[in-house]
């Protein structure tokens, strides 16, 4: 009886241990290309890779994917977009250069403007009185290439408008930068994590609709 008991154990222990085995081996295996930079700001801290960084962390922790994203890796992609277009129409040169991965996410950071909504015409006005907007647009590109061509799953230019109040805005508001404590808590640092959410979201569903 209680060899019966401890082989069912056993039994149960080898079930589970597979189980999660073959859930780490199916999550697909994903390249995520730092993300380049189109935009025209002036902050003095590289904002794409700070949203790179951002999207990399969240499905990092989702741990629905493979991410591959370590600094070999980033080398390497860098070496590549300064010879390819990835937004291009020539894409087979991404099946090539990055097998055996399965997916491959390229991003772009198009731009990241803060313009003042009511421009001052009057003498009286001072443009320290307006409120301001801070447009966003990112362009993402994920590729499929388990087959012989790479097939576009998710292309879409994301873009966002957020109203800033006067107090916040550039003329009045002493921007910290990202990697500060206070840079969080900051409407800049809310906007951007709000952003980066939605891209990551977006990444992890299409893929993983694509492997269903």
């Amino acid at each position: 009886m209680w060899r019966r008991f401890f082989l069912t154990l056993l039994l149960f222990a080898t079930i589970i241990v597979a189980n999660e085995a073959v859930a780490t081996i199916v999550r697909p295996l994903v390249v995520i290309s730092p993300m380049n930079d189109s935009s025209s700001h002036n902050l003095s801290w590289d904002v794409s890779k700070e949203l790179w960084q951002a999207i990399v962390h969240r499905l990092s922790q989702n741990k629905q994917l493979y991410l591959i994203h370590d600094d070999k890796n980033t080398s390497f992609c860098r070496d590549l977009l300064s010879f390819h277009d990835p937004f291009g129409g020539n894409t087979q040169w991404i099946k090539t250069k990055f097998q055996p991965n399965e997916f491959i996410v390229f991003t772009e950071l198009l731009q990241h403007d803060e313009v003042l909504l009511h421009p001052v015409n009057s003498k009286e006005c001072r443009r320290e009185d307006s409120t301001a907007e801070l447009n966003l647009k990112v362009r993402v590109r994920v590729f499929d290439i388990r087959n012989q061509t790479p097939q576009v799953i998710l292309e879409e230019i994301v873009q966002k408008f957020h109203t800033i109040p006067k107090q916040f805005t550039q003329l009045n508001f002493h921007q910290v930068s990202h990697g500060e404590e206070e840079f969080e808590i900051s409407p800049l640092g809310v906007f951007h994590e709000q952003l980066s959410k939605e891209l990551a979201v977006q990444i992890e569903d299409y893929i993983l609709m694509a492997c269903r």
